[in-house]
């Protein structure tokens, strides 16, 4: 059995979850930016007070901030009883949009030093499989053929290390939105309330 072809899908395996890691990791990163961009103007405005300005930033801004907001006013004529758990519930909508892809971050982090382990024992296989085929016991040629198979495991650990980087960035973002959504939830239930 060519083990050889086996090591070379296992980097390519690496390769593609890579790629896939950090197109995730731009995305976030351009959309975490647009929140706190977002959040920004949209607390500006509302230092304000109401005004016609206010009313068309939640009108036209989609992130959670403005979207939680919107929705708390929404609940202005609704009845006391039922506020707390409609709030509950608009928080619970901004979740997906928080945590959309970050699945494939940390996914990638627990992979690919499996599979870079994976990669190094096919490889180590491989060597010891054409060594023993060519009746050889060169030293050097086991040394190079265990460097070339350890490849795999350090771009895995290279690529774990990355992931989990971004991933833990990442998930402080979350914590921080939705602390602020709660913030905003809170202070303008009481209006709503009213």
């Amino acid at each position: 059995m060519n083990f050889n072809f086996i090591h070379d899908i296992v980097l390519w395996a690496m390769a593609v979850l890579l790629a896939a890691a950090v197109a995730v990791i731009i995305e976030r990163g351009i959309y975490f930016n647009y929140v706190e961009r977002s959040r920004k103007r949209l607390m500006g405005l509302l230092g304000k007070g109401d005004s016609p300005a206010l009313d068309k930033e939640l009108q036209d801004n989609e992130a959670p901030h403005a979207r939680m907001l919107q929705g708390v006013r929404l609940l202005r004529g609704a009845g006391s009883e039922n506020i707390e758990m409609k709030v509950q519930a608009l928080y619970l909508k901004q979740q997906p949009l928080l945590r959309r892809m970050l699945w494939l971050v940390d996914t990638t982090i627990t992979l690919s030093p499996l599979l870079g382990l994976l990669g190094t024992i096919l490889g180590i296989i491989d060597t010891f499989t054409a060594l023993a085929a060519a009746g050889t016991s060169d030293p050097q040629a086991v040394s190079r053929g265990i460097g070339t198979a350890l490849i795999a495991t350090g771009a895995g650990i290279g690529i774990a290390v990355i992931g989990l980087v971004f991933n833990n960035w990442f998930n402080e973002r979350v914590e921080r939105i939705n602390e602020q959504l709660k913030v905003i939830a809170l202070e303008n239930a009481d209006s709503a309330k009213a």
